[in-house]
């Protein structure tokens, strides 16, 4: 039989099995008169850590694995340390990115904190890695340029940003890409006209509102879009606020053509919302994290677990990723890339 150390006075001379408890093995130290417990069971951290990762609590995984939610917690944040911080394992291992990337900022809780945060991240369109990610208290214009400013240091300059309407972020990419192009999301440009028109509410405006969806439901050339605006604006040239609606497409025309040069460009931000609906459903499990510090470690985990999890089900645009991992398309090339999880 194996020898257990007392972990009192540190022998194994005087230590006698004295029962079962449960898993754990008791014994008895004769020399210090002391009872201790041990559990010989082989617990897979790294199972634990994508468990929780995926979702798992700690009381489910204390569950699963019959710990306690304590040592449950342990084992996930020694786990989540050993791995390298994300924005640097980029900055070693990957520089293959595509010329299109899609922002957005993901807001969530932490109980030790009053406000919310947000996770600032892009992915990289075409091959769907996320290289850069960082946690901010909001999405102002220092922490998007703070963001950007690591595509710098990764030797890194996106031609084409697709986003929200976002003016932080969009003030901060220019300052550190003067050339680069934005696309502003079609579908948030919509949504917002649509507040305006209260069309979901009123029907006051909605063979007018059916008429904008139609201008963005494809991409049009500059003389078929200026047609259609031109037809809006003839019939409805009496009403202010139609016409306060195509003066604003019109001021945002050079961010709603930005896709125009870079072949097969998004449109809309889908691909990072459906991102963010993941990891929405990934963090509605957990509820909530206990202190910052575990927050940044279980998304730093996180992204590196997504950028090293095989894509299963791509839609016909992307199903040549189906069975690759962001990280096999953006790494150097010669580079063997360390396995984590």
């Amino acid at each position: 039989m194996k020898k257990y150390k007392c972990p009192v006075c540190q022998t194994t001379s005087f230590v006698i099995k004295y029962g079962k408890q449960g898993k754990s093995l008791r014994f008895f130290c004769k020399r210090c008169a002391r009872y201790f417990s041990v559990n010989p069971c082989f617990l897979n951290k790294k199972e634990i850590l994508n468990d929780h990762l995926d979702g798992l609590s700690f009381r489910k995984l204390a569950a699963k694995y019959h710990i306690s939610k304590s040592l449950a917690w342990e084992i996930c944040h020694e786990e989540l340390k050993k791995l390298p911080d994300n924005n640097k394992f980029t900055f070693q291992y990957c520089n293959r990115f595509s010329s299109t990337f899609v922002f957005d900022g993901k807001y969530f809780n932490v109980t030790s904190i009053k406000n919310d945060l947000v996770l600032l991240w892009g992915v990289d369109y075409f091959r769907h890695d996320v290289p850069i990610i960082t946690v901010s208290s909001s999405e102002s214009y220092q922490s998007w340029a703070r963001f950007f400013s690591y595509f710098r240091i990764i030797s890194y300059r996106p031609q084409l940003l697709v986003c929200d309407d976002n003016i932080n972020l969009k003030m901060a990419a220019r300052s550190c890409f003067p050339a680069i192009k934005i696309q502003t999301c079609f579908n948030h440009f919509k949504e917002n006209i649509r507040r305006d028109l209260k069309v979901r509410s009123d029907n006051t405006y909605k063979e007018f509102m059916d008429r904008i969806e139609e201008i963005f439901a494809q991409k049009l050339n500059d003389e078929a879009m200026n047609k259609k605006l031109f037809s809006l604006y003839r019939d409805y040239c009496n009403d202010p606020i139609c016409v306060s609606v195509l003066t604003n497409i019109e001021r945002y025309k050079s961010e709603l053509l930005g896709y125009r040069g870079i072949s097969q460009s998004p449109v809309t931000a889908n691909l990072i919302e459906s991102f963010n609906s993941h990891l929405e459903g990934r963090l509605f499990s957990l509820k909530s994290f206990q202190s910052v510090t575990h927050a940044k470690l279980w998304l730093n985990g996180y992204v590196l677990k997504r950028r090293f999890t095989k894509f299963t089900d791509c839609g016909v645009k992307f199903r040549y990723l189906n069975g690759k991992r962001g990280v096999d398309l953006t790494k150097k090339q010669g580079v063997d890339i360390p396995t984590f999880f």
